[in-house]
């Protein structure tokens, strides 16, 4: 502490500028970070706005933002609506399917062959659009033709294991001849190589093991 003699002059009281607070013009600027929630600042216009970008420059991310939207954008192909030919060639038993039976009278044997009595419509489809199960389900039902009993024996044989589907495409390199379709993997090589292959003939063929 400096204390002053009592006999000395004291010295002549300098007032200070007065200091400025209000700043104007002003405007508002938000700032916000991943980890903290927004803050409003009231800063004045006249300030550069390189040195708010050095002023916030903690608070921004440093790395670019990303879109999903391009991250994992799946393949997509221009539908091709094939005309798909179905067919099927089924194994019966007849004291458990006599229903089902196109033969006239009583029939001595235990099992009958069953195949469409007309050509069936073709099935109009976009095959790549399909999955696997999806594909069976919806060519049973158009093999079935609105024939309830049919439709039931496929389905049943179909969870049973019974079926065998059989597909080729015609003067294809590999599938002119028709192979088995045994699974996802074999129907989404088969699918792909007929929408390349478009608008060659695609066929499908229904058929069991002969049981006698």
């Amino acid at each position: 502490m400096c204390l002053l003699h009592p006999d000395l002059p004291r010295p002549p009281f300098i007032p200070r500028p007065p200091i400025n607070l209000n700043l104007t013009p002003t405007n508002f600027f938000e700032f916000s970070s991943s980890n903290s929630p927004s803050v409003l600042l009231k800063m004045p216009a006249n300030i550069p706005t390189a040195a708010l970008r050095i002023l916030c420059e903690e608070t921004q991310s440093q790395t670019p933002p990303q879109n999903p939207q391009h991250q994992h954008s799946p393949m997509t192909k221009t539908p091709r609506v094939a005309s798909i030919t179905l067919d099927y060639l089924l194994y019966i038993e007849l004291k458990k399917h006599a229903h089902l039976s196109r033969s006239a009278g009583v029939s001595r044997v235990n099992w009958e062959k069953i195949s469409p009595t007309t050509r069936l419509a073709p099935f109009e489809a976009n095959i790549v659009a399909f999955t696997w199960p999806r594909f069976r389900t919806e060519a049973m039902i158009h093999v079935a033709n609105d024939c309830d009993s049919l439709r039931r024996f496929l389905f049943e044989s179909q969870d049973a294991g019974k079926l065998v589907w059989m597909a080729n495409i015609r003067n294809h390199p590999n599938y002119g001849v028709a192979v088995k379709i045994n699974g996802d993997l074999d129907f989404l090589n088969f699918s792909n190589a007929a929408y390349e292959a478009f608008p060659a003939n695609i066929a499908f063929k229904i058929t069991m093991d002969n049981p006698t």
